[in-house]
């Protein structure tokens, strides 16, 4: 039986995702240590605990499922989805009480607004939409739209925490707070096994950090894609599985600055207020933090600077860019011409011209 059991819920979009494949990538050697991290049914169980029923598996019973076998184990299993942090109270609680004999901790990574905001426009984007950035903030802000509820639901750090943590001791929950900047990815795994309760060089295997943030002139191209795209047939997971490996393979042709995209300042102040309520969260909570709470504050601006607004791109930087990503996406779909996949190149190419 699993002495332990530590649910790592998100949040989305702080650097949850390079935990979760470090882990995976150390699987056997975790293992060796008594650390066990079942993955295997691991979206689906997690679909079906948050009773997702419009994907083409048949999900139910898959938590169950997962449940078991992480009880059969012998040790510390740690399971990992940042899709969790969204969970309903009572979903939580399921989750939570799935595991009955073994120490549930619980396992929550936050990072500032300042990063987190522009972040998610990014990923919306890459995902197909084609809104502007003015709007997804005056919609997030306004906390109006499902996609603003769904924002909310994961990254409001005291309410996820309030729906994960009812019944937890404070001990058994672990807040991760992201560094500041930039931080190596030895920073950030030693942050992760810390609040796992693991040695370091039990996971030796480092993994390839997440590709780097959208430029303006990359968030131009693609909303101008997604555009085109939308009175176009096609298969939408495909499209962004070989739009997101062409923006990693992408190499400019003529290299200039990126320009980072970046919160408005003017949403600066309203950030603040809403950092000083989770810090005060966290700190009155007894809850175990790594990291440094106020690493939380969004960095203010250089008031001297110009802000640059991504609605409003330079329209030669964009078109280049874009050019930069058709060679990118016909170079992969070329690629992945196979006998089993005869058609990969010529949908792709029908994708370009615009037709279906």
């Amino acid at each position: 039986m699993s002495r332990a059991v530590y649910l790592h819920v998100g949040a989305p979009r702080t650097g949850s995702s390079y935990l979760h494949r470090r882990l995976v990538a150390n699987r056997e050697q975790l293992t060796r240590h008594g650390v066990h991290v079942p993955v295997a049914g691991g979206q689906t169980a997690v679909d079906d605990l948050l009773e997702r029923r419009d994907g083409p598996a048949d999900v139910a019973g898959q938590w169950d499922q997962l449940a078991r076998a992480t009880r059969r184990l012998d040790g510390t299993a740690i399971i990992s989805n940042d899709a969790l942090a969204g969970a309903r109270p009572e979903q939580a609680r399921r989750a939570l009480e799935s595991f009955p004999g073994a120490e549930a901790h619980l396992v929550y990574v936050v990072r500032d607004l300042a990063r987190q905001l522009p972040a998610e426009w990014q990923e919306s984007l890459k995902r197909g939409r084609s809104w502007t950035y003015a709007r997804f903030l005056e919609r997030t802000v306004e906390r109006r739209g499902a996609a603003a509820r769904h924002f909310w639901r994961s990254q409001d750090v005291s309410d996820v925490l309030r729906r994960w943590t009812a019944g937890l001791p404070p001990e058994q929950v672990h807040v991760i707070v992201a560094p500041a900047g930039d931080p190596t990815p030895q920073q950030r795994w030693a942050l992760y096994s810390a609040a796992l309760g693991i040695d370091p060089s039990w996971a030796p295997t480092d993994v390839n950090a997440v590709s780097p943030p959208l430029s303006v002139s990359e968030a131009g191209a693609l909303r101008a894609l997604n555009r085109r795209l939308q009175s176009v047939d096609h298969d939408a997971t495909e499209r962004r599985a070989l739009l997101r490996a062409a923006l990693t393979a992408r190499r400019p042709t003529e290299p200039v600055p990126r320009q980072e995209i970046t919160l408005r300042p003017d949403l600066y102040a309203w950030a603040a207020g809403l950092t000083e309520e989770w810090i005060d969260w966290l700190r009155g909570s007894g809850v175990d933090v790594h990291g440094d709470p106020d690493d939380l504050w969004s960095p203010l601006p250089d008031p001297d600077a110009e802000w640059v607004d991504p609605d409003r791109a330079d329209e030669g930087a964009v078109a280049e860019t874009a050019l930069d990503l058709l060679a990118s996406v016909t170079a992969l779909a070329a690629g992945r011409r196979t006998p089993e996949q005869p058609g990969a190149f010529a949908r792709a190419a029908r994708l370009l011209r615009g037709g279906a």
